[in-house]
């Protein structure tokens, strides 16, 4: 008797613990799973921005298995997709975008304004593995094919601009950059930079268009300027955030260098990630973030919170909000910062 209990309790491990060995297997979604848009061509109205642009809608994915399937949509101005700009859905299957949200995602991706230009879309499928963003799955993406929409953005809100022409760049007001009033009151601003020169000369002035056919404003004091004064300054070479107030006369310069700040990037919220001018480009760029599957982070200058940004309805914004690894996908990215567009400032990530 004994050792036909030993038998049978021999045998019931064995069984269960070949029961402890199955596994789920998944299987790939066949085919390339339908993604359609409601339009191919758009021409987008500022005075219609709460109309609705664009519908998109895509099949839902199935693996065989019990998991969470997250979309996203991603939007480029190649098809390589190499520097896609990417919208979580989470588990939906549709998406809409009104007139204001598709114009801000077509300048975030680098599409001029008023300029008829293809932007590439596309959907994104992902399992995660046990539904959540900080353990990835082995488990392929899964893409749709790509569609091709012709789209004429309009310029970045219509914003007033003034040019700042000045010794740095041979006084040329034709190819001066822009300061802009994004509020529509009369308050203008926008980073400029002020390359190191032997002279030691960075004076500036600031006209009402890219000419000098009008008295342009200058220097009447340290914080007032007046149409017709005498060259404005920054104290010396480097990056600076330029305001002038058209109503109440007060002009400043402030010198700024940029990092990442975030619980997405470093444990805390205090421990600055420093991004690099790049003058080429006139960017800053981080070239290898690590950037964590959960949390977020954004752009500041000078360590401090006086000027800070992060995205609000597709746009980058003063106290906008917090950024995260696109579609929670953990990695190091490239990272860059252009505030060279007044009134339309934009990042990238690209995973490495």
């Amino acid at each position: 008797m004994k050792r036909i209990f030993a038998y049978l309790l021999l045998t019931l491990l064995f069984t269960a613990c070949k029961k402890d060995e199955i596994k789920s297997v998944y299987t790939l979604p066949a085919g390339t799973p339908s993604f359609t848009s409601t339009i191919t061509s758009v021409v987008l109205d500022s005075t219609h921005r709460d109309d609705i642009a664009v519908h998109f809608a895509w099949s839902a994915l199935s693996y065989g298995i019990r998991a969470d399937v997250t979309y996203s949509l991603e939007f480029d101005t190649s098809n390589s997709m190499s520097h896609a700009v990417t919208f979580v859905m989470n588990a939906d299957t549709a998406k809409h975008y009104t007139v204001a949200e598709l114009n801000a995602i077509a300048l975030q991706t680098g599409l001029e304004g008023n300029r008829a230009a293809p932007l590439y879309v596309r959907m994104k499928g992902e399992v995660r593995q046990n539904g959540t963003a900080t353990n990835p799955s082995t488990i392929p993406v899964t893409y749709s094919a790509i569609l091709a929409i012709t789209v004429t953005a309009y310029a970045p809100g219509n914003v007033a601009l003034l040019w700042v022409p000045g010794e740095y760049q041979g006084w040329n007001a034709a190819t001066a950059p822009t300061i802009a009033d994004a509020g529509g009151k009369g308050a203008y601003e926008g980073y400029i930079y002020f390359p190191d020169n032997a002279s030691g000369n960075y004076t500036f002035k600031i006209t009402t268009s890219p000419n000098w056919n009008d008295p342009a404003w200058g220097y009447e004091s340290t914080t007032k300027m007046v149409k017709g004064g005498g060259n404005l300054y920054t104290p010396g070479k480097g990056y600076f955030l330029v305001k002038a107030n058209v109503n109440s006369r007060d002009w400043s310069t402030t010198l700024t260098t940029w990092s990442l700040v975030g619980d997405a990037v470093a444990s805390d919220w205090e421990t600055d990630i420093p991004m690099t001018f790049d003058a080429a480009s006139g960017t800053w760029i981080a070239n290898s973030v690590a950037i964590k599957g959960a949390g977020g982070f954004k752009f500041r200058a000078n360590k401090g919170w006086t000027l800070n940004y992060g995205p609000t309805d597709g746009k980058l914004v003063q106290d906008g909000g917090n950024i995260s690894a696109p579609g929670g996908v953990a990695g190091n990215y490239k990272v860059v910062l252009n505030l060279s567009q007044a009134g339309n400032y934009t990042y990238t990530l690209t995973k490495l």
